[in-house]
């Protein structure tokens, strides 16, 4: 076969050719201009975008972080269908600049246990982690607060959501003396303690102190058999801290007779926080817990460098105390180095500048991260400056659904409406470490 090295010549089209190809032109022309029009943007900016959630499926790990502006709530649906509220924040509008999510037609206490009921695959709730006893985190329990019908405590936040869902398992760091740092005995402590004592003697309740270093406190209850390779490890709560060795434990404060009252552990230091692993997916999270204590108070106030020393890295980082002024510090960061953060953001002050450089820092570890908050408020955009650009979402329900097994996992950013839930964004995959 001979073979040529001239130019081969293109014949040229006909001209009702040329007609059709222009035609074919100015309609692609016209539909980029189209779909680059506002009313066709991509669907996480579309007004009309939001597509429904898709329901929980067996081998899944969903971790809802509830964005209703007023306080931490994260519920979690295990890979059997167990499931876990942690907190049940309500701060009863009582902060400056911090207005309920989405209105303030319903309580935060009655926003959880709706939401909790549009996405769990079970009408009870297996187990109720209380991180410690602040009202953003467990309601504004006061007798200016509405009155339960019986039992002659009042409702926000966890009583609340308890007047909606049966609540299984309670978990505190004080049950059942409430005597630690010191007598706790405030108007907000006697709400709840009538509120536990009757659910325990009309719903059946369990109550227990939540215990550090132990990995059989919150378990999976549907089929632990058929996810082995799942746990959930308490790390610390009142300042005892799992030694990372078996279910030991050691004290992090001194013997509390021996501390002058000024420096006494205050509520948020005596958080409960934990580490959840699924295959080589990995979760912390910790309540209010310090990592920069105030100047002139005693090292030991600061309880995140010890714990980095126990949790490792992970993947998902929820940041101690809303990202306020004392949370994050760099040996904490450096240890976990996690591909996400999250923020349970919610008041002006979350969070702190400083807090979020640090979540920034790439000197600190490095790497690409995302930092997804619950809410930023405008007052804290004005203050972050050209940084409050750098959120990867910035409002909205945050659910980090991870896939059978563990191996990767996506973050979806959900609409903070009464309505039915819809997706914003899905970030990811990210692989687990």
């Amino acid at each position: 076969m001979k073979t040529s090295t001239e130019p081969q010549r293109i014949p040229r089209p006909s001209t009702s050719a040329q007609r059709r190809a222009a035609w074919v032109f100015a309609a692609l022309v016209l539909a980029a201009l189209v779909f680059a029009a506002p009313g066709f943007l991509a669907a996480e900016e579309r007004e009309e975008a939001p597509l429904p959630l898709e329901p929980w499926g067996p081998g899944i790990l969903d971790i809802h972080h509830l964005d209703t502006g007023q306080g931490n709530a994260t519920f979690f649906v295990l890979p059997d269908g167990t499931t876990l509220l942690v907190d049940a924040g309500d701060a009863a509008g009582r902060v400056p600049f911090a207005d309920p999510v989405p209105d303030t037609s319903r309580s935060a206490g009655e926003r959880i246990a709706i939401y909790i009921r549009r996405v769990s695959p079970r009408p009870e709730l297996d187990y109720v982690l209380l991180t410690h006893f602040h009202s953003d985190h467990m309601g504004f329990l006061s007798d200016t607060s509405p009155q339960a019908a019986q039992g002659g405590y009042a409702l926000s936040g966890i009583t609340e959501v308890a007047q909606h869902l049966t609540l299984q398992t309670l978990l505190d760091r004080g049950w059942p003396d409430y005597a630690y740092p010191q007598p706790i005995d405030h108007a907000s402590m006697q709400h709840y303690r009538r509120f536990l004592a009757w659910q325990r003697s009309n719903q059946g309740l369990e109550v227990e102190r939540f215990q550090a270093g132990r990995r059989d406190q919150i378990v999976l209850r549907q089929n632990p058999r058929g996810f082995p390779d799942f746990e959930i490890r308490n790390l610390v709560v009142n300042g005892k801290i799992w030694t990372g060795e078996g279910e030991k434990t050691r004290d992090l404060f001194p013997p509390i007779d021996s501390i002058p009252q000024e420096d006494r552990p205050s509520e948020n230091l005596c958080s409960a926080a934990f580490h959840l692993r699924y295959g080589p997916f990995d979760y912390y999270t910790g309540g209010d817990l310090a990592g920069l204590p105030d100047d002139g108070t005693p090292s030991w106030h600061d309880l995140e460098t010890p714990l980095a020393r126990i949790t490792g890295p992970v993947d998902v980082h929820v940041v101690n105390h809303h990202g306020s002024i004392d949370p994050a510090n760099p040996a904490f960061l450096a240890a976990l180095r996690p591909r996400v953060h999250i923020l349970p953001s919610w008041a002006a002050s979350h969070p702190a500048p400083g807090v979020f450089k640090r979540l920034l820092n790439q000197r600190i570890y490095p790497g690409p991260r995302d930092v997804f908050a619950t809410r930023i408020r405008p007052q804290t955009q004005a203050v972050l400056g050209r940084r409050g650009h750098a959120f990867a979402s910035d409002h909205g329900h945050i659910l980090v659904r991870v896939d059978p097994g563990g191996g990767t996992y996506r973050v979806l950013i959900l609409e903070s409406t009464d309505g039915p839930l819809k997706i914003l964004a899905v970030h990811g995959p990210y692989r687990a470490r």
